[in-house]
C-alpha cells in the first residue's frame, strides 16, 4: 500500500483559512500547490510525528503564487 500524507497546509502574509487534506504525494519545498482555486508556493514542511503505519504527518507553509 503506499504513504497517505496528511498535511496541515497554512498560509502565511494574509487571512486565508488553508487546509488539512490527505494525499498520496509527499510536498516538497518549492510544489505549486491548489487550495480553493487559488495557487500557493510550499515554503517549509515539517514533520509533525513519526509516521504511524502508512500515514505521514506534515505541516507545510505556503505563500500565494505570484499572479
Amino acid at each position: 500500500m503506499s504513504a497517505i500524507y496528511k498535511v496541515s497546509y497554512v498560509v502565511v502574509g494574509e487571512t486565508h483559512p488553508g487546509a488539512i487534506l490527505n494525499t498520496e504525494h509527499k510536498p516538497a519545498v518549492g510544489d505549486h500547490i491548489t487550495l480553493g482555486g487559488r495557487e500557493f508556493i510550499v515554503l517549509e514542511i515539517v514533520d509533525l510525528m513519526p509516521a504511524r503505519g502508512e500515514f505521514h504527518f506534515l505541516h507545510a507553509t505556503l505563500r500565494p503564487a505570484p499572479a
